[in-house]
C-alpha cells in the first residue's frame, strides 16, 4: 500500500495526519506541529522549574523568569531542528540497511545536530537570557563550556527523535499489514462465498430436473407445470446473484416455487406447513438458506417413506437471535444410527454459516421420536436496511 511522504514536521503520512487532526479540529498540516510544539513546551517548562529549583537550593536569586526562558531556548533549540532530524532518519531507514549499519551511520549526524543544538543554544542564550551581553566571544566561549559538559545529553536527544520515528513508521507498517490482510482475508471470504452459492445452485437444479424426468413418462400435464414452477424458481434465484445476504421474506418467495415442485412431484404424500413469525420477516439470512434446508428434508425423510410425510419450518425471532427449524417425520437415521449423513446441501450451508457469522452461529440436528429430524439453526439477529 504506498503512502506519501510525510510532511517536514510530521513522523506519519498526511492520510494519518488527516484522520488524527480531525479528530482535534486540527487540518494534517497543522497537527503534527502543534503535537510536537506541545512536547517541546512541556519539557521546556519542566526544564525551567528545574533550573529555578536547583538554583533556588544553592542560595542564588529566585528568578523564574529567566529559568524559564533558559529551558525555552534550549528545548525550542530543538523544536526548529526536530524536522531536520526527522528527514534525516528516514533517509537513512529508506536505505533498508541492519539496524546496527543504520545506528553506525546515525553517528555522524547525530554529534553534528548535537553540536547545532548546542552553538544556537549558546547563542540564544547571549542575546535572550543574559543581562549583559559579550558578544560573539562570550557565545563562543560558553558554547565551548557547554559542549564538554552535555554534548552526550544532546546525542541521547538527537537518538530519541530517530527512535520515536521509527517506532512511529514501524506502527504504520503493522496499521498498513493489517489493512492488507483484512482485505485479503475479505476478498478470500467473497470467494469463498461464491464458490459455496455455485454448489447449491447446480444441487436443487440438478435434484429438480431429475423430478421432472421421473414424472415426464406418468404425468405430463404435471411435468409441464413444474418446469413452469422451475422457471419461476431460477428468476427468483438468479435476480439476488451477487447477494450473499437477503431478507428471510425474499428466501420465503423463492420456497414457495420450490415447494409447488415438490407437491407436484409427491402429490398427496408430502405436507409442508411453514410458520414463521411476523416480526422474523425483516431478519438477514444467508441467500439460499431455506431451500436446501427443506430439501435435505424431503429427499432424505420423506422420499423414502412409503406413506404421507410432514415438514414443519418454523422461523422466530428470540431476543438478539434468529432461530430456524426444520423438521420432519420421515424415516429418520437407518438403524444404529443417530446422526445424519452431511451432504452438499448441508454441508455448503453450514460452511457458508461459519463464514458469515464464525462462533456465533449454530447449525445441529438430532432425531425425533418415533422417527424422523429436527435441523435447528441459530444466528444473529440483523435487520434488513430500511
Amino acid at each position: 500500500m504506498s503512502t506519501s511522504p510525510p510532511v517536514p514536521w510530521s513522523p506519519v503520512s498526511p492520510a494519518e495526519a488527516s484522520s488524527t487532526g480531525a479528530r482535534w479540529g486540527l487540518s494534517s498540516r497543522w497537527f503534527w506541529p502543534v503535537v510536537i510544539g506541545a512536547g517541546y513546551t512541556v519539557l521546556a517548562l519542566l526544564y525551567g522549574a528545574q533550573l529555578f529549583v536547583y538554583r533556588a537550593s544553592h542560595g542564588e536569586p529566585p528568578r523564574l523568569g529567566e529559568a524559564l526562558l533558559t529551558g525555552a531556548c534550549v528545548w525550542y533549540t530543538w523544536a526548529a531542528l526536530t524536522p531536520f532530524v526527522l528527514a534525516v532518519a528516514r533517509r537513512i531507514r529508506s536505505m533498508g540497511r541492519p539496524w546496527f549499519v543504520q545506528l553506525l551511520l546515525h553517528l555522524v549526524p547525530g554529534v553534528g545536530f548535537a553540536v547545532l543544538a548546542l552553538g544556537l543554544f549558546a547563542v540564544l542564550r547571549e542575546w535572550l537570557v543574559v543581562e549583559v551581553s559579550g558578544g560573539a566571544s562570550a557565545a563562543w566561549t560558553y558554547f565551548l563550556f557547554i559542549a564538554s559538559k552535555t554534548t552526550d545529553f544532546d546525542l541521547l536527544i538527537y537518538f530519541s527523535l530517530v527512535g520515536m520515528e521509527a517506532a512511529v513508521a514501524s506502527a504504520r507498517r503493522m496499521r498498513e499489514e493489517a489493512v492488507r490482510a483484512s482485505q485479503l482475508e475479505a476478498q478470500l471470504a467473497q470467494a469463498q462465498l461464491q464458490l459455496l452459492r455455485s454448489q447449491l445452485q447446480p444441487h436443487f437444479l440438478f435434484n429438480t430436473l431429475h423430478a421432472i424426468s421421473a414424472l415426464m413418462h406418468r404425468d405430463v400435464e404435471s411435468a409441464d407445470r413444474m418446469v413452469g414452477q422451475l422457471s419461476e424458481l431460477l428468476r427468483s434465484s438468479l435476480e439476488r446473484d451477487g447477494r450473499h445476504e437477503v431478507p428471510l421474506s425474499e428466501e420465503l418467495e423463492l420456497l414457495s416455487p420450490y415447494l409447488d415442485i415438490e407437491r407436484t412431484r409427491f402429490s398427496d404424500r408430502l405436507q409442508v406447513d411453514v410458520d414463521v413469525a411476523e416480526d422474523a420477516r425483516d431478519a438477514l439470512v444467508p441467500s439460499l438458506l431455506l431451500q436446501p434446508l427443506v430439501e435435505n428434508a424431503i429427499r432424505h425423510g420423506i422420499a423414502p417413506r412409503r406413506g404421507p410425510g410432514r415438514v414443519w419450518v418454523r422461523v422466530q425471532r428470540e431476543g438478539a437471535r434468529l432461530a430456524l427449524e426444520v423438521e420432519d417425520d420421515g424415516v429418520g437415521p437407518p438403524v444404529g444410527r443417530t446422526e445424519l449423513e452431511e451432504g452438499i446441501g448441508l454441508g455448503a450451508t453450514r460452511a457458508r454459516l461459519q463464514r458469515l457469522h464464525g462462533a456465533e452461529q449454530s447449525l445441529t440436528w438430532k432425531a425425533r421420536a418415533p422417527s424422523g429430524f429436527l435441523l435447528s439453526l441459530s444466528l444473529p439477529y440483523r435487520r434488513t436496511r430500511a
